[in-house]
């Protein structure tokens, strides 16, 4: 597995503005923060969008359908892809690290038969935008979004998913709110 893809292609509806786009970590963009992160991790990073709204150097998967969900996402990207398999992460969760992905990955690399999907679990609940996929899943994919269904549960029970669970729930805040990304970003 040598790609990953950050999701940032959101409306940001609950912050008011583009989180993406909002400074986090030394860096000017949240999405930046997570590209570099990601570039220590991948040979390729790209970044799943609507529209080139981004300040630095980056490849962009644009999104094939005029609405916006991680479902959208995942048939836009790999459509567009040759890769079999892609790590994922949201854009708006920051806090995810080296240790998280590293845990998914041999939790992959681990697995027979591989899974199509391998995603983190917090005592939150699923962590959807957190985890490995296979194209195996584009055909599901289709057909859930032909049929208007963009419920990331809905593809995580018609195809064979791992959850992995993580102790430190922490790691997997969502920076949705002018509040939660005050408490990341003082």
């Amino acid at each position: 597995m040598n790609s990953a893809v950050i999701f940032a292609g959101g409306k940001s509806s609950r912050m008011g503005r583009d989180k993406a786009l909002l400074p986090v970590g030394g860096y000017a963009s949240m999405a930046e923060y997570q590209y570099r992160k990601l570039k220590k991790c991948f040979d390729t990073v790209y970044i799943s969008s609507k529209e080139d709204k981004f300040n630095f150097e980056v490849p962009i998967l644009y999104d094939l359908f005029k609405e916006s969900s991680p479902m959208v996402a995942l048939g836009s990207i790999f459509e567009q892809l040759e890769d079999e398999v892609l790590f994922v992460l949201s854009v708006d969760m920051p806090n995810i690290d080296h240790a998280e992905i590293e845990t998914l990955i041999q939790a992959y690399q681990n697995t027979e038969p591989k899974p199509d999907i391998i995603i983190a679990k917090s005592s939150r609940g699923m962590e959807p935008l957190c985890g490995i996929y296979r194209k195996t899943i584009l055909p599901h994919v289709k057909k859930l979004l032909e049929e208007d269904i963009h419920k990331m549960s809905i593809l995580l029970d018609k195809v064979y998913t791992k959850m992995i669970l993580f102790q430190d729930d922490k790691k997997f805040l969502n920076v949705n709110t002018p509040e939660e990304y005050q408490a990341i970003n003082p």
